[in-house]
Formats: structure tokens, C-alpha cells, sequence
């Protein structure tokens, strides 16, 4: 929720500044256009917020990250390296031009710089399944593997 204020000619702001230790934060930011805008932030947001006093009204998100597990992956400069996997944020665009990031929504990692934006519940649902349905397929391997490594010795 936000309110677009103009600007005053010299009046200091009022308004409460950012606080963590309030539910919901609100702050005064300033909009380059030169106008002001009162945001705060969902109850859900983990977003500090350190930057966003200022800047283009469409700049601002709010979001919370989740962690995935890290599968050790090798890299040829490197050896082996723990990789996130699945990892994301709940996020929300209020002032995006595109309507499906009005409303909060998932931007996943499948693996780390990889990212499938703006999946609403149904979509990300739909991944859920898949990452399930591989799961299973996984398991199907590992008993294959035990298998075969108990016919191998």
C-alpha cells in the first residue's frame, strides 16, 4: 500500500523511519520524478529496505528469500563446489508495468544465476510436481544402483 505524495518545500518528514522491530515498516521514499511516496512494507517482507528511500517508483519490491539444499558440483577451475539448488524469494512489484508482479509471486532458482520469474501459485505448483516426479525417478535409480552394485561384487 502506498500513498503518492508531492513534494514539500522544506517541511522535514514526520513519518516514522524504517524500524525492524515493527511488523509492518514504513518509510518516506523519494521518487525521482520529484514527488514522495509513503510505503510499507507486507507483513511478510525480509527486505532491509537500507536503499530504497529513493529512487524510481518501480524500482521498489518486496520479497523474502528461501534457501536450497547445496549439491556438491564440479567445476573444472575449482573441484568440487556446493551449488544452491531450488533456491528463491517470495516477491511483489507494486509499481511494475507488468500486473502479474502486482501480486506476490516466486522468482525460483532452479540452480544458482538460473532463474524462472514471476511463477504464480499454479505454475509454481506445477514445478513442485516436476521436482516431485523427479524425486520419485530418483529414487526408481537409486534402488537400480544398490541393485546393481550388490550383482557387481
Amino acid at each position: 500500500m502506498a500513498t503518492l505524495l508531492p513534494e514539500p518545500a522544506s517541511a522535514p518528514s514526520q513519518l516514522p523511519s524504517k524500524s525492524p522491530s515493527t511488523s509492518h515498516r514504513t518509510w518516506l521514499r523519494h521518487i525521482n520524478s520529484g514527488d514522495q511516496i509513503v510505503e510499507t512494507c507486507p507483513a511478510w517482507c525480509t527486505d532491509s529496505h537500507r536503499s530504497d528511500d529513493s529512487g524510481f517508483l518501480d524500482d521498489l519490491s518486496h520479497g523474502a528469500r528461501f534457501d536450497g539444499p547445496e549439491l556438491h558440483v564440479f567445476d573444472a577451475e575449482h573441484g568440487t563446489l556446493p551449488l544452491p539448488v531450488l533456491a528463491g524469494r517470495i516477491n511483489v512489484d507494486p509499481y511494475s508495468e507488468d500486473p502479474r508482479r502486482h501480486v506476490p509471486h516466486i522468482h525460483l532458482e532452479p540452480f544458482q544465476d538460473e532463474v524462472m520469474e514471476c511463477l504464480d501459485p499454479q505454475e509454481f505448483a506445477a514445478v513442485i510436481a516436476q521436482v516431485r516426479a523427479h524425486c520419485d525417478r530418483l529414487d526408481e535409480v537409486h534402488a537400480q544402483l544398490v541393485k546393481a552394485r550388490a550383482e557387481y561384487r
